[in-house]
């Protein structure tokens, strides 16, 4: 900037000498004040900014303190969280299982933890519970996608739960049981967004497709039309979950 402030002087020098003139005009004075001011505050900002970086911050002792009495509290809340809440579903280490939990808790008995099954028709939320992994939570939402299906007719749709892993599921599939129930079928050439929704695989998404396949191109008159839809030619799969709840009138 200083460069450009210079060259400003120098031609202005030059055309006042060719002019005879050795004074400046109220524009060219206006255009120095303002260079000048633009010089002072880049000089400022870039030492303030460098001093900001470069500045060193140090930790008091009182500070260092509060920090980890707060990490304290923190580590005492996960400890608190994972013995109320897992108690039934830990995944712990022999050695964080011989720190958390005494002999004659939850898990003394292998046999009692592992050897049970529920039947997931007509199984309760504190029936599911009992599944390694499985608290409050999950089971609740268990219950309510089984509700809203009108019942599962494989175990295998407790893994479509929100937030249920394979991984987790594996370890208590063989506490699971089904005794296959009649499907809550839905007609997909009547049914209104509200009907379609009700059932967890007929989401937003796909419940629009339904509607807009049967009004702008034609009535499902098979089954097999669902896999025209967008969702379920990027999802192949998603069909044969819908299957057993679909019907055609």
């Amino acid at each position: 900037m200083s460069v450009f402030f210079y060259i400003f002087i120098r031609r202005m020098s030059i055309k006042n000498q060719q002019e005879n003139k050795f004074t400046f005009s109220r524009f060219e004075r206006n255009g120095i004040i303002v260079l000048c001011l633009l010089i002072l505050i880049s000089i400022i900002s870039k030492k303030y900014v460098t001093n900001f970086f470069a500045k060193e911050y140090h930790l008091s002792e009182t500070d260092k303190t509060k920090i980890a009495q707060l990490q304290q509290q923190i580590d005492e809340a996960k400890n608190s969280y994972a013995y109320n809440n897992n108690t039934d579903k830990s995944d712990y280490s022999k050695k964080e299982y011989s720190n958390n939990y005494s002999k004659d808790k939850t898990y003394s008995s292998k046999k009692e933890y592992y050897d049970f099954t529920i039947e997931v028709n007509s199984a309760n939320q504190e029936d599911f519970e009992r599944l390694y992994g499985i608290g409050k939570v999950y089971a609740e939402r268990i219950v309510t996608f089984r509700n809203k299906l009108g019942g599962f007719y494989s175990i295998n749709q407790i893994k479509d739960v929100f937030g249920i892993e394979d991984s987790i599921f594996q370890k208590f599939k063989k506490n699971l049981t089904i005794k296959p129930v009649a499907a809550k079928k839905i007609n997909i050439n009547t049914a209104t967004f509200e009907e379609l929704t009700v059932n967890p695989y007929f989401f937003s998404t796909v419940a629009k497709q339904i509607i807009g396949y049967r009004t702008k191109v034609k009535p499902f008159s098979t089954v097999e039309d669902v896999k025209n839809l967008y969702f379920v030619k990027d999802h192949p799969e998603h069909y044969d979950k819908m299957l057993p709840y679909i019907v055609i009138k």
